[in-house]
């Protein structure tokens, strides 16, 4: 479950769960990419530790097939030898898109955030969606060489920051830049962080924590190394020196709505939701998208907006779960993720630009923090008003 991205602050609860439905003594801890089994034996009083090591990714479509998994087996009777089988199969299934579906989600995914979320023109989005098909080539290489991960998301920085400086007198930099990093922005990082941390997961929040502000300023160094490179070497004009999204020339607002099922559906390919849920995907998120435009673009209540949008999200999503009996988790991620980049990863790089007092460190923090808050007070409090004695039925959670 934490291979396919199922989040960790109840899974130590649910193991325990499970392990105590098959009359096992065990005790379990998570953390990001690393689980600790204890099996104790009261027959010689020991304890056998194993460690298991898990990639971290995300893969809505196995995650239900792995839930429905164990539900069958803690509940309806399967056999240990049966579900252990279907696991073997769930991991052994090959990728649900091919890998230029994958590429082109890439380009797709820049081009709708652009024009959606960065305030982006036709242009702009149109230079968003080939870098997003080259950060997406990039990807593709990361994952077939191992030595060049590590330098991944620095070099489509740098690219980026490199190539729109030299266009830049026809784009906007920062929306252009960030649309074409938009995968790559820890917001659902830092926002899974603070929800863990908030339920008491202290090791896994503050590792998740800690990741999403050091890939902050990954990318934030790699744009800006990138600029510089260009203006330094050609001795141009630095024209990013100030990353307000209001210098850009945006399309209608009315065309968002266009850009908006284009967005969650890249979304929904990119995290391996199946395409039968695409559809209830979009429900939930536009209801989210309808109360953010509400709340947030026209009445301007920036406080409360994500937060009552993440509760709408919550609700729609787990409402439909709980009806179903199905995972809402897989539901609620894209609108989790279109959410989360504008409002949290988006404020800490242009705080890094900004050369302003508000590109201080506290500051950063404080603004990245503040909407990782909200969204995570909303759906709290959306899965207490759905599920007030908790999931039990279910070895994921709804956030």
């Amino acid at each position: 479950m934490m291979q396919f991205g199922a989040p960790l602050h109840h899974l130590e609860d649910n193991l325990t769960r499970i392990s105590r439905q098959l009359r096992i003594a065990a005790t379990f801890t998570t953390m990001p990419g690393l689980v600790l089994v204890s099996i104790e034996d009261a027959a010689t009083f020991t304890t056998e530790t194993k460690i298991i090591r898990c990639p971290n990714g995300y893969d809505m479509h196995r995650l239900d097939l792995t839930d429905q998994v164990v539900r069958m087996v803690g509940k309806e009777g399967m056999s240990v030898e049966e579900g252990t089988q279907q696991l073997d199969d769930i991991l052994n299934m090959g990728p649900m898109f091919a890998w230029y579906w994958q590429l082109l989600d890439w380009g797709l995914a820049s081009w709708s955030v652009c024009l959606l979320a960065f305030h982006g023109s036709w242009i702009d989005s149109a230079a968003a969606f080939v870098l997003g098909l080259v950060a997406g080539s990039l990807n593709l290489l990361a994952s077939r060489l191992k030595g060049y991960t590590n330098l991944f998301e620095a070099s489509v920085s740098i690219l980026c920051g490199f190539v729109v400086s030299a266009l830049g007198e026809w784009l906007c930099f920062p929306a252009v830049t960030l649309s074409a990093t938009v995968v790559l922005l820890p917001g659902l990082v830092l926002t899974t962080g603070a929800i863990e941390l908030a339920a008491r997961n202290m090791h896994a929040g503050t590792i998740r924590v800690g990741y999403a502000l050091m890939l902050a300023f990954i990318i934030a160094f790699g744009i800006h190394l990138g600029n510089n490179a260009y203006v330094e070497i050609f001795s141009a004009p630095n024209r990013a020196s100030n990353m307000d999204l209001a210098v850009c020339a945006p399309v209608s607002m009315w065309w968002w709505w266009l850009a908006f099922p284009v967005s969650i559906s890249s979304i929904c390919l990119l995290i391996n939701v199946h395409p039968r849920n695409w559809p209830m995907c979009n429900v939930a998120a536009g209801a989210m998208f309808a109360v953010f435009w509400t709340l947030v673009i026209h009445l301007q209540l920036e406080t409360i907006g994500p937060v009552v949008s993440a509760f709408v999200l919550g609700l729609v999503g787990n409402v439909w779960g709980r009806l179903f009996r199905r995972n809402a988790y897989s539901i609620m991620l894209p609108g989790i993720m279109l959410l989360v980049p504008g409002s949290v990863g988006v404020r800490g790089i242009m705080s890094m630009f900004g050369g302003s007092e508000t590109g201080s460190g506290a500051q950063l923090v404080s603004q990245m923090a503040q909407t990782s808050l909200s969204i995570m007070i909303g759906l709290f409090a959306s899965s207490f008003v759905v599920h007030p004695h908790g999931k039990k039925l279910s070895a994921l959670i709804t956030v």
